[in-house]
């Protein structure tokens, strides 16, 4: 971050100057009383539970220079305290200034799945000619963007920054921050339904993303998903249709810009043919999954948006390894396979998870950890018993489930094909214990769930028990 004046924090906030010197110097904005470095300015957050406000003394006392204050009590007349009426619009309302100090292209993305691992490909793509700033991990929140944005400096030609949302109007903020001019919707799905209650609202909250665009800003949507597909007539001047071919969409030359096809894999990789309507070439990925082929056409068509010749985009793409926690391959001893897709879940990824553990050319038997997703309100049994419903049909021999949510695809399981074998756990520890006794030489396991349900504890065990001692091959 470069550095900013106390003096022009308070200006760019509207905030009021309790005390301290307003000429301090500013080059590191922290929201954790854990994390302070040098010249830090601490923004107490009020949650649900913990109103950061109390870390006060405990953070000047450990080296912060100046703080935000929503409470107006002033800890250390020495270090400058910040009234402003919410800490949180304070954070984002510096963000706003501070990004214009930075007038890059912003290329913004959201949707139910695969944020990440899209934000990942494109940046690897533009990587190949620009100095890229990306979302750090998943902060992609009214908190994250914020706090992603304080991360520019002169060194940037481009960011690429994730933008996620739970509720009504967060977009709107998100939009604020970051002001994309390039924008991609990987899919609509049904995350945070509980409190977005239906699809199409959650299609209308995320197209937000686009909102201010003018003729000639490019959103390039999923059109492999109807919904968005359908959408992309409300954007005649905007919208980009990409996607992968599929028996419906025919060779997609009328309908998709960019495309792939002749998707295949070859020796544990995947390949495709990308094509866009000058030409195509061939492009090869680490990443297994037509998911993960869709994240890589985007990226391929943003980088050509940008300049950057598909020869050189998709050398990019090919040396992307992958996000830890996110569909990472664990090779273990004995030739088991571990998908590690631990870092969260929703019923579009884990149907996702499955169709990569449908692909892995493994001999032995293909296992479904599948831990409980949450935060799916009222709809959960419903949710939780449809995406049963698909597991039925995919080509797996055992689901081992953990939770109570997950009783329900249980019982959609045992319904629709009782010839997949199903346990199920309350805990990740018993789960774990009966899955030591039935693993065995080349079995495969998908092992996934709600970041709550701490699946990542399975996945040390299997290791541990599997491959101990030994640094694992991870693709």
């Amino acid at each position: 971050m470069e550095s900013l004046t106390v003096r022009e924090i308070v200006r760019a906030v509207h905030g009021t100057l309790l005390c301290g010197d307003p000429d301090t110097e500013i080059s590191y904005i922290s929201i954790d009383s854990r994390d302070i470095q040098e010249n830090t300015l601490f923004t107490p957050i009020i949650g649900e539970r913990v109103d950061a406000h109390k870390f006060l003394k405990q953070v000047f006392e450990n080296g912060a220079k100046a703080a935000f204050t929503s409470r107006g009590a002033i800890v250390d007349e020495t270090k400058p305290h910040i009234l402003v009426e919410d800490t949180q619009e304070a954070l984002g309302d510096l963000a706003i200034y501070y990004r214009s100090k930075f007038p890059v292209p912003v290329i913004g993305i959201t949707g139910s799945v695969g944020k990440t691992s899209t934000k990942e490909m494109i940046a690897a793509a533009l990587a190949t000619k620009f100095r890229v700033l990306k979302t750090a991990g998943n902060q992609n929140s009214n908190i994250g963007v914020p706090l992603t944005l304080y991360r520019l400096g002169p060194e940037h030609e481009i960011a690429v920054v994730e933008m996620g949302i739970s509720d009504f109007g967060e977009m709107d903020a998100l939009v604020r921050f970051a002001a994309p001019e390039t924008a991609v919707v990987t899919n609509i799905g049904v995350a945070h339904i509980g409190i977005l209650k239906t699809q199409e609202n959650i299609m209308k909250e995320k197209l937000k993303i686009a909102k201010d665009f003018k003729p000639g800003q490019n959103l390039y949507l999923n059109g492999n998903d109807p919904m968005l597909y359908e959408a992309a007539g409300d954007y005649p001047e905007n919208a980009h249709l990409f996607g992968h071919q599929t028996a419906e969409s025919g060779d997609a030359s009328g309908n998709f810009e960019y495309y792939a096809k002749n998707i295949h894999i070859k020796d544990g990789k995947q390949h495709f043919t990308f094509v866009w309507p000058q030409g195509e070439t061939s492009v090869e990925i680490r990443q297994i999954g037509l998911h993960n082929v869709n994240n890589a056409v985007v990226a391929m068509a943003i980088a050509m948006a940008y300049g950057i010749d598909p020869e050189m985009a998709k050398e990019g793409l090919a040396a992307y390894a992958g996000v830890p926690m996110r569909q990472q391959i664990l090779h273990l001893n004995n030739g088991i396979k571990v998908i590690d897709d631990t870092y969260n879940a929703s019923p579009d990824s884990i149907k996702s998870g499955l169709q990569v553990l449908e692909l892995l050319d493994n001999p032995g038997k293909k296992i479904a950890v599948l831990a409980d997703v949450l935060e799916l309100g009222d709809m959960s049994w419903q949710c939780h018993y449809d995406t049963g419903c698909f597991v039925s049909g995919c080509g797996i021999d055992e689901v081992v489930a953990v939770g109570e949510e997950m009783k329900a695809l249980v019982q959609a399981v045992n319904e629709k094909n009782p010839s997949i074998i199903t346990h199920s756990f309350m805990n990740n520890d018993d789960a774990a214990a009966y899955l030591k006794t039935i693993v065995g030489p080349g079995d495969a396991l998908l092992v996934k769930g709600s970041r709550g349900m701490h699946q990542e504890e399975i996945v040390e065990l299997l290791r541990d028990w599997f491959a101990p001692g030994t640094d694992y091959v991870c693709e």
